[in-house]
């Protein structure tokens, strides 16, 4: 598979046990991609001698994760090598790309990045898509979620009313590691029945986020810094953190900018409306807030938003939250 294939197809391939050399994991969703790598480990059922897991943060870890990979696995098929939080620097980023090259057929090596997407400067991440092993959890949608759901519970053994997926969706957010562990409480609840109502789905949600993440970006939009700091700090409450957020912020202020010069290109509201993915549920107001900001403050803050995600991956003695809460308040006008 010389291309980004998405997480599913590399979870039917495992179970065909076959296994690429690397995988480069990228993706807002880290509930996911954490789930993406325990299927992994699963897959391989490698022991704790052919196992080896770094940190990113860690000085060296580049270069150790290369060598654990050049290691020959030991009275074993395979080795994994699982370097997390490969927020690497360009050096690193080239000690991984050199490896990948010609990485050992024997070994695994799986690199998760808490960056919603790869550079295309990341000459690890090229060596990875090139292997057929990049990785992206794309962001679902509200009708995506819910559709995901029925199917998981189809595959479980019962049918989720389209009615209770909603409500899951809408009290758990759309982060697929957090819906499929309230899922399979769902699927013990209602084991015999065939079936599970939107009262059944009400009476085992255990988690529910206090916070919804996409309301951050949209105070992000209409320029309400009291509300996006508050959001913002609650998210961080909640376990979110400043590389998740940060794209989301970026992915706001892109969409206004993208918005003003589709309709200054002659594009009608309702076309760029769809163009854009936004959610009338949602985005009623979104053309009004983009109103309201001139063009050149919107590539500022874009601008702002690369030179931070810069920043925090080269200057370890940020606070990368703090960093976060300043660019947010200059985005919506307040500094």
């Amino acid at each position: 598979m010389a291309f980004d294939a998405p997480p599913a197809a590399h979870a039917k391939e495992w179970a065909k046990g076959a296994f690429l050399p690397a995988y480069y994991v990228f993706g807002e969703d880290e509930q996911a991609k954490a789930l993406f790598v325990d299927e992994l480990k699963k897959r391989l059922g490698v022991d704790e001698f052919n196992l080896t897991e770094l940190s990113g943060d860690k000085d060296g870890a580049a270069a150790e994760a290369v060598s654990a990979a050049a290691t020959p696995p030991m009275f074993s098929d395979r080795r994994l090598v699982v370097l997390r939080r490969a927020d690497l620097g360009a050096p690193d980023l080239r000690i991984i790309a050199e490896y990948l090259r010609d990485p050992l057929a024997s070994s695994v090596l799986c690199m998760v990045s808490p960056a919603a997407w790869a550079d295309a400067k990341d000459p690890a991440a090229a060596a990875a898509k090139s292997l057929g092993g990049l990785v992206t959890f794309r962001p679902l949608s509200d009708e995506d979620a819910a559709r995901r759901l029925r199917d998981e519970a189809k595959r479980l053994g019962f049918t989720l009313e389209p009615e209770a997926a909603e409500l899951m969706v809408e009290e758990s957010g759309t982060e697929w590691g957090v819906l499929r562990s309230e899922l399979q409480k769902v699927s013990l609840y209602v084991q015999g029945k065939g079936k599970a109502t939107p009262e059944d789905a009400a009476g085992c949600l255990g988690w529910r986020r206090r916070t919804n993440v996409w309301d951050f970006p949209r105070a992000v939009q209409r320029r309400d810094a009291a509300a996006a700091v508050k959001m913002l700090h609650a998210l961080l409450e909640e376990g979110e953190d400043a590389y998740s957020l940060l794209p989301k912020v970026r992915s706001a202020l892109s969409a206004q900018l993208k918005a003003k010069r589709l309709l200054k290109a002659g594009v009608t509201k309702d076309q760029a409306f769809f163009k854009l993915g936004l959610k009338p549920r949602w985005d009623a107001a979104f053309f009004d807030w983009a109103e309201k900001v001139k063009e050149p403050q919107l590539v500022k803050g874009l601008r702002a938003c690369l030179d931070l995600e810069a920043d925090i991956k080269s200057k370890s003695w940020l606070d990368p939250a703090l960093e976060l809460e300043t660019l947010v308040l200059k985005a919506c006008g307040k500094g």
